[in-house]
């Protein structure tokens, strides 16, 4: 099967992840204080097929799949075991394929829900939906990106319904209970840096990485 992109094992706090993206994502989130776990436990679906899933968001109790793209991830089924994972476990569970498409550029201004028209947002949240009438089901839900409260600067997760609005959608504070009208930040200055230093680390020649 080809791939487009190939995953270079790389070395990072003394943990060997199996792609460079994987490390740089574990980068993103230690600079924003984020708790996180890689590959701490692997699954068997009842069909007999195991699943480890790459990350445990320890502040957002959330699995993470990363692939660097969308054609990565259906040739891999993502999809299909980021659905299964969340049934069974009844867990949140983000699928992120897009690499670092976040943020777009430093040129725009976030404001309340804005996000800037012709963005490109490759992510998708699974999550367990217990229903009265018609049974359990999966809601698959696309178009997520990572974001921070304006108050405390935790992380979260937005939604982009359409061009030029969003919503909030997954917070790591209690600042949204105590005030309704806050807006997850996409571009606040901690997230650009937390992604500057990401970046920075997976541009990095000889450095980390596994031979």
């Amino acid at each position: 099967m080809a791939r487009d992109i190939e995953a270079i094992p790389t070395m990072y706090k003394g943990v060997r992840f199996r792609s460079r993206l994987e490390a740089q994502w574990a980068v993103f989130w230690d600079e924003l204080g984020v708790k996180w776990e890689y590959e701490p436990q692997t699954f068997k679906f009842p069909n007999g097929k195991q699943y480890t899933p790459d990350f445990w968001i320890v502040d957002l109790a959330l699995w993470v799949e990363i692939k660097p793209n969308a054609k990565i991830a259906r040739e891999e089924e993502a999809e299909c075991k980021c659905s299964q994972l969340a049934y069974e476990t009844g867990d949140l569970v983000y699928l992120d394929q897009g690499g670092f498409a976040w943020p777009i550029s430093e040129d725009w201004e976030y404001s309340n829900a804005f996000v800037p028209g012709g963005a490109e947002v490759y992510s998708v949240l699974f999550y367990y939906v217990r229903g009265d009438v018609q049974g359990d089901f999966i809601y698959h839900s696309e178009n997520h990106y990572w974001a921070t409260c304006p108050e405390c600067g935790k992380l979260g997760i937005a939604k982009h319904l359409r061009e030029g609005y969003s919503i909030n959608y997954i917070f790591s504070c209690e600042c949204y209970t105590r005030t309704r009208n806050l807006w997850l930040r996409s571009n606040s200055e901690i997230l650009m840096e937390a992604y500057d230093k990401a970046l920075r680390f997976g541009a990095k020649k000889n450095q980390n990485f596994l031979s």
